[in-house]
C-alpha cells in the first residue's frame, strides 16, 4: 500500500510507512550493444537490497521520464535497488532486437552489483522485450521474474488494432475501441521511407519525431522542408486524416511482418525460466488490454503468477481515483511482485550464512 501510495506522489502516513533513504548515481556500461546509459536507486540503509532492472516504455526521456523516475524513487523508498537503463531505440519510438541485448545485459549489471538474480519490470513495449530478454539463454539465468506492465504479445496484433481500432480476445470476442493517435504515427516514424520519397524521408521521420513529441508547432515548420507531394503527405497527419493512410499502413505491415515477429513473445518463450507478473491498463488504447490475456497463454506452465486487468491503470500510468476492488487488486499485484524481489534476498543471505 505504501509503494502505491508512493508512486501516486501521496504524501500521507501509509507513503510514509516502510520508508528508506536512497541514492541515485548516473553509470554507464558496456553491453553487446554498445555502452548504456543508466540510473542506479540504492537505499542506504538496506544490507543487501532486493534488486530490480525497470524499463521505460517508448518515450523521447527515456530513463527521465517523470513516471519513470517516480516509479524508481518509489521502489528505492521501499528498499530495492533499482537501475534504470536509457534504452536509445525505445526512447526514439523504435521497437526493435538490439533493445532485448540491452535489457539482458542491464541485469547482468544490476545481477554483477548485487550479487544475485534480479527482477525486470518493462513498461509497454519494453515488457514484451523483456519477456525476451528473460527467455534468451545468455540471460536466462540472470533473472528471476519479469514484470510487465502493459505489453505486447504479438506485435503483428497490436499494429492492426492501431490501424483498425479492434482486436479480438483469447475467447473470440471483439474489442472494439479507437487506438491512441500516436499508435499509427509511430507505425509511419517507422518506415517514412515506404510513404514519403527517398528526399522527403529523413525529414518526414524529423518533423514525426516532433509531432511523436507533441511540438505540433515545430513539426509544422519542420514540414516545409519536404517537397510539395511530401507536404500534402504531411499535411494529412497534422490534421488528423488517419482513414487516408489505413491501405498504405495495412500493407507496410506486412512488409516488414519479419520485424514485427522478432520483438513478439508469442511463440518465443519456451525457454523462459523467469516468473512473470502481468498487468495492463482495462481502457489501454495504444497496446490493447487483450494482449495480456493472449501473453498470459504463451508464458509456460508454472511461470505465471497472475494477470491482472486493471481499472486502476490506464497505459501505463495510474489513475486517479480507481474504485476500492481495483485498488486492491492492484496492492495484491504489487505486493507478488516485491516478494519476488524478497525472495532472491533471502536466498543469498542464506547461502552466505552458511
Amino acid at each position: 500500500m505504501s509503494l502505491l501510495a508512493r508512486m501516486g506522489q501521496q504524501r500521507n502516513w501509509i507513503a510514509r510507512l516502510d520508508h528508506h533513504i536512497y541514492d541515485v548515481q548516473a553509470i554507464t556500461f558496456a553491453t553487446p550493444a554498445g555502452a548504456v546509459r543508466a540510473k542506479l536507486y540504492v537505499p542506504r540503509d538496506v544490507q543487501h537490497p532486493p534488486a530490480m532492472v525497470v524499463v521505460h516504455g517508448l518515450h523521447q526521456l527515456g530513463m527521465e521520464e517523470p513516471r519513470l523516475v517516480t516509479f524508481a524513487e518509489a521502489l528505492a523508498e521501499t528498499g530495492i535497488e533499482v537501475l534504470t537503463p536509457h534504452v536509445d531505440a525505445i526512447a526514439d519510438y523504435r521497437v526493435e532486437p538490439q533493445s532485448i541485448e540491452v535489457i539482458g545485459a542491464s541485469a547482468q549489471e544490476l545481477g554483477r552489483r548485487s550479487a544475485s538474480k534480479v527482477g525486470v519490470l518493462g513498461l509497454s513495449f519494453a515488457g514484451g522485450l523483456s519477456l525476451l530478454a528473460a527467455a534468451e539463454p545468455k540471460y536466462a539465468d540472470e533473472i528471476s521474474f519479469v514484470a510487465a506492465v502493459g505489453a505486447q504479445d504479438d506485435v503483428q496484433r497490436v499494429e492492426h488494432y492501431l490501424v483498425d481500432g479492434s482486436t479480438h480476445w483469447p475467447n473470440g470476442a471483439l474489442l472494439n475501441v479507437p487506438p491512441h493517435e500516436y499508435g499509427w504515427l509511430i507505425l509511419i516514424y517507422s518506415h517514412p521511407e515506404d510513404f514519403f520519397s527517398a528526399a522527403d524521408a529523413e525529414p518526414a521521420r524529423n518533423a514525426l519525431r516532433l509531432l511523436l513529441h507533441e511540438d505540433v508547432a515545430a513539426a509544422r515548420t519542420r514540414s516545409q522542408q519536404l517537397s510539395p507531394a511530401g507536404q500534402q503527405l504531411m499535411n494529412a497527419i497534422l490534421d488528423h486524416r488517419r482513414e487516408e493512410f489505413r491501405q498504405r499502413l495495412l500493407a507496410d505491415l506486412d512488409r516488414h511482418s519479419a520485424e514485427a515477429v522478432a520483438v513478439s513473445p508469442a511463440g518465443h518463450l519456451q525457454t523462459l525460466k523467469a516468473r512473470v507478473l502481468l498487468i495492463h491498463g482495462e481502457g489501454d488504447t495504444v497496446i490493447p488490454p487483450s494482449e495480456t490475456e493472449w501473453l498470459a497463454r504463451d508464458v509456460p506452465r508454472g511461470k505465471l503468477q497472475a494477470a491482472l486487468v486493471s481499472r486502476a491503470i490506464s497505459h501505463v500510468s495510474l489513475q486517479s481515483q480507481p474504485g476500492w476492488r481495483d485498488r486492491f487488486a492492484a496492492i495484491h499485484w504489487i505486493a507478488l511482485m516485491l516478494a519476488d524481489a524478497d525472495r532472491e534476498t533471502r536466498s543469498y543471505l542464506n547461502l552466505t550464512s552458511r
